[in-house]
């Protein structure tokens, strides 16, 4: 690991310590045992079960976008280079995203460009589907501005805040699009040179924006439409279960009428949490839930805790534990299809 890449993950170890300590600092870590004395243990199995339902589906989401259909990978293939890419990104943030195509390109002999490529379009629904998710939360389940400004830690009702917010929209989106269409100025005019390093290494980058540009717009080949939103409502769906089941680990459902539309909104305030680059969610997870909890719910901050907690400490185990054993039966599998051919 050079210089660069290990200053990226101390930083992001950092910032999933820091946050970590915000959640715990107002907590006395003894509450927090407490609260998990009393937890049913048994509804951990049907909530490692959703989670890998969730994944499985991701995988075969993820098939729809292979165009080429000589290189399809098998679903054991694809569901095990998803796990990979969490398994990666538990120590390196956002690098499993790039792990898990590279994963799977080297099973079937196809580009890793064009195979980022497809991860990339399916980050793009997967944001959209969170945004439209989102909306309908706060338009329909919280709907009250005051609510989501404690919970943000800014007055969202502040007429200068959300000038501030339009503007900063606004000026990296303005410079984001300048950047790109400099560097698409410089490629052009270095590609018309015919000949020198320079240009070989234009060509090659060219071709490997290429294959990248061919993967994003694999959705333009997609032949069933509905089966795909279906599984991308599907995720979500699994998603919210998740949260939803692991209200019984707590009697949070009887307790404090926790039911699936409160499952809803904590799986849209988890998932912003999880933007946050840190360890597999580590710490921006904790506070994010435990105070959506408190906040929006009124549950102690003691109770959400615990909760965060061990539903965090489940799906990292479980991608520990599962990760390596898809591996080795995906290892297993390939060899014998070889031996067979």
């Amino acid at each position: 690991m050079n210089g660069k890449k290990a200053l990226k993950v101390a930083g992001s170890i950092l910032l999933g310590l820091l946050f970590l300590w915000l959640a715990f600092k107002e907590v006395e870590f003894s509450e927090v045992i407490e609260s998990t004395r009393g937890m049913s243990w048994l509804w951990i199995l049907p909530f490692a079960l959703v989670t890998l339902g969730a994944h499985y589906i991701r995988a075969l989401r993820w098939e729809m976008l292979f165009t080429n259909k000589e290189k399809v990978p098998a679903r054991t293939t694809l569901f095990t280079g998803v796990m990979f890419g969490y398994l990666v990104n538990i120590p390196l943030p956002r690098v499993g995203e790039v792990a898990r195509p590279v994963y799977v390109a080297k099973q079937v002999d196809e580009s890793s460009s064009k195979i980022i490529g497809t991860i990339v379009l399916e980050r793009i629904v997967d944001v959209i589907g969170m945004l439209l998710l989102m909306v309908f939360v706060v338009v329909f389940l919280i709907a009250d501005p005051q609510v989501l400004s404690r919970l943000f830690g800014i007055d969202i009702t502040n007429s200068e805040t959300q000038i501030d917010l339009i503007f900063s929209f606004i000026t990296y989106g303005g410079i984001t699009l300048a950047v790109v269409g400099i560097l698409y100025w410089l490629f052009r005019k270095a590609g018309e040179q015919t000949e020198g390093k320079v240009a070989d290494f234009v060509h090659k980058i060219q071709k490997i924006i290429r294959t990248f540009v061919d993967g994003v717009l694999a959705i333009q080949e997609l032949k069933n439409w509905p089966l795909f939103i279906f599984h991308s409502l599907l995720i979500w769906i699994f998603y919210i279960s998740m949260t939803y089941i692991g209200f019984f680990m707590f009697d949070m459902q009887g307790e404090f009428g926790l039911g699936f539309t409160e499952a809803t909104v904590l799986t849209v305030v988890s998932a912003v949490g999880i933007a946050i680059p840190t360890p597999g969610g580590i710490g921006t997870y904790h506070l994010f839930i435990t105070k959506a909890l408190f906040i929006f719910y009124a549950v102690p901050e003691a109770t959400g805790l615990a909760y965060a907690t061990i539903a965090h400490a489940t799906t990292i185990l479980l991608v520990l534990v599962v990760s390596p054993a898809l591996l080795a039966i995906d290892k297993f599998v390939v060899i014998k299809n070889e031996g067979n051919n």
